[in-house]
């Protein structure tokens, strides 16, 4: 027999107000935060917001009517994109897709895909990565104006990424694009390295309290 395509979709929906799959994606790491060194290399379009505010870590805002998001212009011809190389390369457990701010900016459809290639790799006008070929991470989903899509992979990936492409399906925007998942440590490191440092691969597990700040910054860089 030849070989059965499943239709079930690669994902579910881990929102922590859906219980049967709270904190699903709590302890991965964003891999697309600017925080950790991730840059924005190129978009197709970024007429009313620019691309790199997908990769600020702090939540989007509204201050003096300015969108704190990617937004394109309407009625393109072809779908809007954006790549993103990662933080550090690692595999991709799932999404945080945020519109908040958005309503009626907002992409109808949004869709990733990954690659791993030299991080010197320059992208193209149709926003491909000179040597490599995209894999898809997350099918085309519908998403929603001012709210967040957390989306998780039912089987996190075996293979590391660190080129992501978010298309907009067929423009509109985004606020933050969360890539959730695990930094690949390379053991081709020379000297001394911080192995509390998220590029090493370092996660917090615990603490006793973070009101005032985020467990997360005891392990960026720098």
């Amino acid at each position: 027999m030849g070989n059965v395509q499943s239709s079930l979709p690669t994902y579910y929906n881990a929102d922590p107000t859906n219980e049967a799959y709270t904190h699903s994606l709590s302890s991965y790491v964003d891999l697309a935060s600017s925080a950790i060194g991730a840059k924005l290399i190129r978009a197709s379009n970024e007429r009313f917001g620019a691309a790199a505010n997908l990769i600020k870590p702090d939540a989007p805002s509204s201050q003096d009517g300015k969108l704190d998001a990617w937004v394109t212009r309407r009625h393109n011809p072809e779908a809007d994109w954006a790549v993103v190389r990662l933080g550090s390369a690692g595999t991709v457990a799932g999404f945080d897709i945020d519109t908040r701010g958005l309503d009626g900016e907002h992409a109808s459809q949004v869709s990733i895909q990954g690659c791993l290639a030299p991080e010197s790799s320059a992208v193209d006008s149709h926003g491909d990565v000179d040597g490599a070929e995209w894999e898809e991470l997350l099918p085309e989903v519908d998403i929603s104006a001012n709210s967040h899509h957390l989306l998780a992979l039912w089987t996190p990936t075996k293979n590391p990424f660190n080129f992501v492409r978010i298309t907009l399906h067929p423009d509109g925007g985004v606020s933050r694009l969360r890539i959730l998942g695990t930094v690949a440590v390379s053991s081709d490191s020379e000297g001394e390295v911080d192995l509390a440092s998220v590029n090493a691969g370092a996660r917090v597990v615990h603490v006793s309290d973070e009101k005032l700040g985020a467990k997360e910054n005891l392990i960026l860089p720098g």
